[in-house]
């Protein structure tokens, strides 16, 4: 098992590798909270949680403050920047804060028990799935049909292109949408859904809708952000989550655009 703290800035701290032992951690527990009304259940809902971890660190007396300041730096930076780092268990992550630290049998300085409490207000556990949709060039490029000669033959997609991607899951995702400039009123079509923002894109701007925060965020080329969430689609939300199964992805091929899928389980995967 790999498992590992990152913090926003992308300090890591490998939790299995020297000095660092981990002992255990509750990763594999989880409660729902049942919504109900005169004795019913109508449903189920998750809030934030507090999880524990605990490690041991045992090394030469030489590096054993170094090893402990560097802990102690990147779990603290995140939650004085108010921006969550990441739990790694293999290849799925938790967005958390480290709320608390204890440590036992410190006075030798060449070893102790280390205890983090972790809390998230996003209590699953993430695989990111990404695709990247390029436009009618770049395609035409990749696939080596550039030719120089005026075959009788249309060797060129449509003004409309199709993609396929299969969602292996139980449940709908959140999603980030990513779209690249040049285009003026992006327009791409899921499984019969619209996601369309009413705005123009540069060559070097770009936009990213976050289903999960409900945000649609501008990247201008002068280095300024623009708020676009009033320029939405509002027949259909953009913000609706992707269903499990067969994705049918339909855009007009005049831009390129990456769209991240976000797998959620309330325990990482279990691997042999």
């Amino acid at each position: 098992m790999k498992c590992c703290y990152v913090n926003n800035k992308g300090k890591k701290i490998d939790l299995m590798s020297y000095p660092y032992r981990l002992l255990t951690g509750e990763f594999f527990d989880y409660e729902w909270t049942e919504t109900s009304y005169s004795n019913k259940i109508y449903g189920f809902e998750r809030g934030s949680f507090e999880k524990e971890i605990k490690l041991d660190v045992f090394c030469k007396k030489a590096e054993f403050a170094g090893y402990m300041n560097a802990l102690e730096d990147t779990v603290s930076e995140d939650v004085l920047q108010n921006s969550p780092g990441k739990l790694y268990v293999n290849d799925e992550y938790l967005e958390c804060f480290v709320k608390a630290v204890k440590k036992e049998e410190w006075e030798a300085g060449i070893y102790t028990v280390v205890t983090l409490t972790i809390i998230s207000d996003r209590p699953f556990w993430i695989n990111e799935s990404k695709k990247s949709f390029y436009k009618q060039n770049e395609e035409i490029e990749k696939e080596g049909l550039n030719y120089p000669f005026n075959y009788p033959f249309d060797y060129v997609p449509g003004d409309t292109g199709t993609q396929f991607w299969e969602l292996d899951h139980v449940g709908s995702c959140p999603f980030t949408l990513i779209v690249y400039g040049p285009v003026e009123n992006p327009r791409i079509l899921i499984n019969d859904h619209i996601y369309e923002v009413y705005t123009t894109l540069s060559q070097s701007e770009y936009f990213v809708l976050d289903s999960n925060k409900h945000t649609i965020t501008k990247y201008l080329s002068n280095g300024t952000m623009e708020n676009l969430f009033n320029s939405r689609r509002m027949e259909q939300s953009v913000f609706d989550d992707l269903e499990p199964g067969t994705l049918r992805i339909t855009w007009p091929e005049t831009f390129g655009f990456d769209l991240v899928i976000y797998i959620e389980r309330s325990e990482p995967r279990w691997t042999g």
